[in-house]
């Protein structure tokens, strides 16, 4: 049996999400641009869990209750990426009926810096 079969028959358990609350935001801004008129220009956001590696056998063998172990410790924080660069990391939360992500840390180069730091999970 591979990893990837054993990860599939681990036993999972739900988590509770935190409730999102009215708290104060403080901080500077995620981005702050020179060129206010750049607010209005629309870009996709994604947030990354996790991954795994896995074989095409093992995917096509899941089946409903399955459970794909990723590569993410439940209490290390999300990726929130766009285009492909992650901005900031943050933790999952219940927003109503919805998940949403508060963010805990900003990447030093959103900012605008010439130099972005890295912040992704080694």
């Amino acid at each position: 049996m591979s990893n990837s079969s054993k990860a599939m028959t681990t036993i999972a358990n739900e988590i509770e999400l935190e409730p999102l609350t009215g708290a104060i935001i403080d901080g500077k801004p995620l981005v702050s641009s020179p060129w206010p008129f750049l607010g209005s220009v629309k870009v996709k956001v994604s947030v990354r869990v996790g991954g795994a590696e896995t074989s095409v056998a093992d995917l096509l063998a899941m089946k409903p209750g399955a459970v794909l172990e990723l590569d993410r410790m439940v209490d290390q924080p999300l990726d929130v990426v766009v285009d492909g660069h992650v901005v900031a990391r943050g933790v999952l939360v219940a927003v109503g009926e919805h998940f949403g992500v508060r963010i805990s840390e900003v990447a030093a180069g959103a900012a605008g810096a010439d130099a972005a730091i890295d912040i992704r999970a080694s």
